[in-house]
């Protein structure tokens, strides 16, 4: 073997070897050395690449040149050496040179920085709070009234019914802004929602009352948050006219429409339908919620801290498939950042602390599984069923045979089992902790809340995963 490892030594977050570099291998670094100076340099009467390694010795000296061959051993052996000696690096290694003589082996101690060792901290006497999974009536009447929104259609409005909020108008609008015509405030059979703000609030507000036909001026100030801050604060005019009013007719309940959405013989059997969504749903929720604060309270209670070499390699991950799914989306980076009142800096820094977080999970999760191992290992039935419930998700033959080909290889198996253990830990984290119901919110306030937290994911991440 071209090296000798004379020493392993292990601490908590790095590994040093100390290793001999046999001579035969350096002499041959040695002659490249020679011939990578021999290449750069600017010697008088000698053209680059021709400059005898005597003359490199007098210009440069031999200890330069032994240095350099150095240099170009650890770099040739590196990934043979960390590969032999199963080591993953998140860093670039740190070289320190021992010994560097001619007619001797390369003395090097290698310290190469690795993902930190975590004692795996008990989850005992975890207390979390969480919305319960129980559903009411007022949650089943509410979601029916989505449905019967999403299956809502537009009317004409009688006669000479005016214009009401809630209410969809066709409108043609032309905007003067001092005097002078608005860019972009100009348009034919537009369609509008009243009270949408899709357009200024008081310019909706002024169609209320309009009747079909009707052509009027309107006059207001520009509000501060307008799209062009040049425009902000100043009087506006715009000439409207109201082509047409339809209004929104939502459906009723009834055997029409239960038919529509499901074919359901009644009311009841669809609220029991949809008793058992959310129900399911609200449990799924809870779940998160729960294993979100036990997430939290352990990485507090093992201390863990994400290594610096680590996080920037996962945020630079990050932002490189930020910049990858605006790219395939046809949106420009900085039209982006200006449309969401966002700098690079305030970016970056969000990227940071997600991928802080990530890592913390990471190297949480990857202690327990070590010390719960035997309690989570899957059950040979268990594996089965994981494996006919994925393949049966695919319609195709061809897509089934291929699934069901790869969870038979090495690759596929560990993945599933993987995943398994994985869920059996969450499940264990979940079952231990004293839960604390959440007083009830309305089923209004609980939609707007949902919508604010925008539907964060609970997905964890590992290396090698995007």
């Amino acid at each position: 073997m071209d090296y000798k490892i004379l020493d392993v030594k292990k601490e908590k977050d790095k590994v040093t070897l100390n290793l001999e570099i046999q001579g035969k291998y350096f002499n041959k670094a040695l002659g490249k050395a020679y011939k990578n100076i021999s290449q750069k340099a600017n010697i008088p009467g000698f053209r680059k690449g021709k400059v005898p390694y005597q003359v490199i010795d007098t210009n440069f000296g031999r200890q330069y040149v032994l240095n350099k061959a150095a240099s170009i051993s650890v770099s040739e052996l590196y990934p043979q050496i960390i590969d032999n000696a199963n080591i993953d690096p998140i860093d670039y290694p740190g070289v320190k040179f021992k010994e560097i003589a001619d007619g001797k082996p390369l003395g090097v101690e290698i310290t190469i920085p690795v993902e930190p060792e975590i004692k795996a901290p008990g989850y005992d006497k975890l207390e979390v709070t969480a919305k319960p999974a129980e559903v009411t009536q007022e949650e089943i009447d509410s979601y029916i009234d989505r449905i019967r929104e999403k299956y809502s259609s537009l009317e004409p409005v009688d006669g000479d019914d005016p214009a009401k909020d809630g209410d969809y108008v066709t409108i043609d609008f032309e905007g003067m802004v001092e005097g002078q015509e608005l860019e972009d405030g100009k348009s034919e059979d537009f369609v509008l929602e009243i009270g949408s703000k899709t357009l200024t609030p008081e310019f909706e507000k002024s169609i209320i009352g309009m009747k079909k036909g009707e052509e009027k001026t309107v006059e207001f100030t520009l509000p501060d948050n307008i799209r062009r801050n040049d425009l902000a604060g100043k009087k506006a005019e715009f000439k409207v006219k109201l082509k047409e009013i339809k209004k929104k007719v939502v459906p009723e309940v009834d055997k029409e429409f239960l038919k529509e959405a499901g074919d359901y013989q009644d009311k009841k059997e669809f609220e029991q339908e949809i008793k058992k969504d959310l129900s399911q749903q609200k449990e799924q929720a809870r779940k998160e919620e729960i294993l979100g604060q036990v997430i939290e309270q352990l990485i507090e209670r093992a201390d863990i801290k994400a290594p610096a070499a680590m996080v920037r390699n996962r945020t630079e991950q990050m932002k490189s498939e930020f910049e990858n799914t605006l790219k395939n989306q046809k949106i420009n980076k900085k039209n982006y950042l200006q449309a969401t009142g966002m700098d690079e800096t305030v970016l970056e820094q969000q990227f940071a602390q997600r991928a802080e977080a990530e890592i913390k999970q990471y190297l949480l999760f990857k202690a327990l599984e070590k010390a719960e191992k035997d309690k989570i290992e899957p059950k040979e039935e268990d594996v089965k069923k994981e494996a006919d419930q994925i393949i049966a998700n695919y319609s195709k033959e061809e897509e089934k045979k291929k699934i069901e080909d790869y969870l038979q290889t090495p690759e596929g198996k560990e993945n599933l089992l993987s995943s398994i253990r994985r869920r059996n830990l969450m499940d264990k984290l979940i079952g231990s902790a004293k839960v604390v119901d959440k007083k009830k919110e309305s089923p209004k306030k609980e939609k707007k809340t949902e919508e604010k937290q925008g539907g964060q994911t609970k997905k964890l991440w590992t290396p090698g995963q995007k």
